[in-house]
């Protein structure tokens, strides 16, 4: 008998399990009392088993022959020095790589049990043909004591091929410098993650990006720094002459609506007098009362800070915008501001961004198409993607022909993915 999964149930599966409600303003405030006392207890620093002031203080204590001695004793420099000797030299550093590639191959070819068609085996150099400098690593490595150093059969329980939300375009995290509520220190970080549905099938979600925010600051802080090829559609514009022109706008210049749903609550963004919450509204009561959600309007996403809501770990809250655009955020957890944190000003914070996937130049097949032709009968198809450089090389085409054309920029990916 075949599961029939539809894309709610689909979606579900891919998180959870979801925790208990979760009072964002309890949380902190019972934080408060944890580390103030109360007649049960005495106070107690939250952070109080990592390294706080009193350890500082001791270390400044010491002589510097003291420092030194410590230094030297918890250096890892012999380790960095051997392995940027591996990493910088070519031939070495394929032999690595080669050979773990080769040791997961075969984890995988006997831990699989089914009979379809196994990859192309990773060939290793042969030990009487390699290099000095290569026998040298491999018989420093193959010394190596640590029982847990090589990949048991059990490995291939815990092992996997890169994924596309594994990259990362940002080489440091970006801060956005958004919070002005830079003097209270008790808050607490939100760490979001932002899934959306893959082009190629909308029952299946993949991480898009993830922020953290402050507990003073808003959900439209967080729809804000969301990167989204929605937020740029160029706006058709009509000049004097005629003819048409197309202009990127900032997002939220021209929105054409968000609404994000959390336990119950829509919360629109009031960019208009009816905003996407009161058409959500609008379009659930056309739905049968028995399978009719039951969905209430909260206040606009800009003046909802996270430490007025409730919410639950590990659960997908859906944001709409932009028309049909998608995206499910889930919170991953909730804690203290710590001392090593960066400064209150320079949230919100994105750690991480997927890069997107760009369609080729339909001509060339080379490198990214950045336009979009829509009604040329000399291409095989409408609308067809093509590079700035192939439709040069074409150019309009002539007579009355050119009056059913239209070129509409692509996406260029600044909006949220640069700072």
């Amino acid at each position: 008998m075949a599961l029939n999964v539809n894309s709610g149930q689909s979606h579900e599966a891919q998180f959870g399990p979801p925790s208990a409600p979760i009072n964002i303003a309890q949380f902190l405030q019972t934080a408060l009392k944890f580390e103030q006392g109360s007649d049960d207890h005495s106070p107690c620093s939250v952070f109080s088993h990592s390294v706080g002031n009193g350890k500082a203080q001791e270390w400044l204590t010491l002589n510097q022959t003291q420092h030194e001695a410590i230094e030297t004793e918890c250096s890892v420099g012999d380790i960095q020095e051997s392995l940027n000797e591996v990493v910088s030299n070519p031939r070495l550093f394929s032999h690595v790589i080669k050979t773990h590639e080769a040791a997961v191959q075969s984890i995988y070819e006997t831990a699989e049990s089914s009979s379809r068609r196994k990859r192309k085996r990773v060939t290793v150099t042969e030990p009487a043909d390699e290099h000095a400098g290569v026998a040298s690593l491999r018989s420093k490595l193959d010394a190596v004591q640590l029982t847990s150093w090589p990949l048991t059969l059990n490995s291939a329980l815990f092992i996997r091929t890169p994924r596309h939300a594994d990259h990362n375009t940002l080489v440091e995290t970006k801060r956005l410098n958004l919070s002005s509520d830079v003097n209270n220190i008790h808050q607490a970080l939100i760490f979001v993650t932002v899934h959306s549905p893959l082009s190629w099938g909308h029952k299946l979600l993949a991480r898009s990006s993830q922020h953290v925010l402050l507990s003073s600051q808003t959900l439209g802080d967080l729809y804000d720094v969301i990167p989204c090829p929605s937020n740029e559609i160029p706006e058709e514009v009509e000049n004097d002459d005629g003819m048409t022109n197309w202009h990127f706008t900032q997002p939220g210049c021209g929105s054409t609506g968000a609404v994000i749903c959390i336990e119950e609550t829509m919360y629109g963004d009031a960019q208009t007098e009816r905003d996407y919450s009161d058409k959500l509204q609008d379009l659930i009561q056309r739905i049968p009362e028995k399978r009719r959600p039951t969905l209430s309007k909260g206040p606009p996403m800009h003046e909802t800070n996270f430490d007025s809501l409730v919410i639950r770990l590990h659960t997908p809250y859906w944001l709409l915008h932009a028309g049909n655009c998608e995206h499910f955020l889930v919170f991953e957890h909730i804690r203290l501001i710590h001392p090593s944190d960066p400064p209150l000003s320079s949230y919100p914070l994105t750690t991480q961004i997927t890069p997107p996937l760009l369609d080729n130049c339909r001509i060339c097949n080379k490198v990214p198409a950045v336009y979009s032709v829509v009604g040329d009968i000399r291409l095989g198809e409408s609308p067809f993607v093509v590079c700035a450089p192939c439709w040069r090389w074409m150019g309009m085409p002539k007579g009355e022909g050119a009056k059913n054309v239209t070129v509409v920029p692509l996406p260029k990916h600044e909006f949220g993915w640069n700072a």
